[in-house]
């Protein structure tokens, strides 16, 4: 159904690009998260039970992995007008090093450079370094004064802090200053010990949407959210469980007075602001989604060039839950032209 039944305009926010100078800065890691290279292919392995002799081997990945054309064919097959690509966990947190910073802006330069390369159908976020306080100030300012860069993509930590750790109110407080978008997307999961014997399933499955929901909640509980109203936040896999678990977030946070005391209103209530990805794939989902953030915070995203992506399963969930053709061009393309500030 190229684009959509209605012939609405697409924008892809979530969907990911892997420059190849950096699979080889993971070529040259002994540990997880690596690359190894066989040639024609790359295994790309995350998870602590696909690493090592006695391990189930990590995801074998091809050149649309890395490719500006194989990503141009995917969206021209999949009636994408317009891409938002960012690079794919984990990011620069395997580069701790001074050389990482290095490494940041030498994937944000290939990044940015692929808007020109695609003639704007490919625009791209930046990627902060996991150095120091100072280098991803450093790295946030060249994203933000970078024309061919329209926001950044973050895994649920920065620097190794979570979101909530004070350390990191400098970052917010620029965020909101540059009206950037940040994009959080899972790196690598949270009760991932629980969940070995089903490869990356369960992880990806199960892991990666958790890692989300704690991430935001700690951006509510710890009060960035409230000390810091502008930020525009986008949560991947639409926001993990947070519209399902809101309700029992302000249970508990009503049930603790020295936890209530620290935010003016109720999580949800900030929990609300958030942007998300309608990458749900499920009409229940879609619809608790809809009812809790609202269609003006919603967007499109496939997830390319991961197993997981299914473009057209995502579309007929949007076309078929949203019966209104103006509510289907908004969270198609509208919300995230506004958002991204896209020409």
């Amino acid at each position: 159904m190229p684009l959509g039944k209605n012939n609405h305009q697409i924008i892809d926010i979530h969907t990911h690009i892997y420059p190849e100078q950096y699979l080889n800065l993971l070529q040259t890691r002994k540990e997880i998260p690596l690359v190894i290279d066989h040639g024609a292919q790359r295994e790309f392995i995350i998870f602590p039970e696909e690493f090592g002799p006695d391990g189930v081997g990590g995801r074998m990945i091809g050149p649309e992995y890395w490719t500006l054309a194989d990503k141009i064919t995917f969206m021209d097959r999949s009636g994408i007008t317009q891409s938002i690509v960012s690079l794919g966990n984990p990011w620069m947190d395997a580069f701790s090093s001074a050389s990482g910073e290095k490494a940041a802006r030498m994937v944000n330069q290939s990044l940015a450079g692929l808007r020109s390369q695609s003639k704007g159908r490919v625009v791209a976020m930046g990627v902060l370094p996991s150095t120091s306080i100072d280098a991803v100030l450093e790295e946030l300012h060249f994203i933000h004064e970078h024309p061919d860069l329209v926001g950044v993509i973050s895994g649920p930590q920065v620097l190794g802090l979570p979101f909530d750790h004070p350390d990191l109110h400098p970052l917010w407080r620029e965020l909101q200053q540059f009206g950037l978008p940040l994009f959080v997307h899972p790196r690598e999961g949270v009760g991932t010990d629980q969940l070995q014997g089903y490869r990356h399933t369960l992880p990806v499955g199960l892991a990666f949407p958790f890692e989300s929901t704690v991430a935001m909640a700690r951006l509510v509980f710890g009060g960035v959210l409230e000390q810091y109203p502008a930020l525009k936040i986008i949560a991947a896999h639409g926001g993990g469980v947070i519209p399902y678990l809101a309700g029992r977030l302000d249970a508990a946070w009503r049930s603790d007075q020295e936890v209530q005391q620290r935010l003016s209103q109720a999580p949800s209530e900030y929990l609300k602001r958030l942007f998300m990805d309608a990458l749900v794939y499920y009409e229940p989902a879609l619809l608790a989604l809809r009812a809790f953030v609202g269609d003006d915070h919603l967007m499109f995203g496939t997830d390319h060039p991961f197993s997981v992506a299914d473009p057209q399963a995502n579309l007929n969930n949007i076309t078929q839950v949203v019966g209104d053709l103006g509510q289907q061009e908004m969270i198609l393309s509208n919300v995230a032209r506004q958002l991204f500030n896209l020409v």
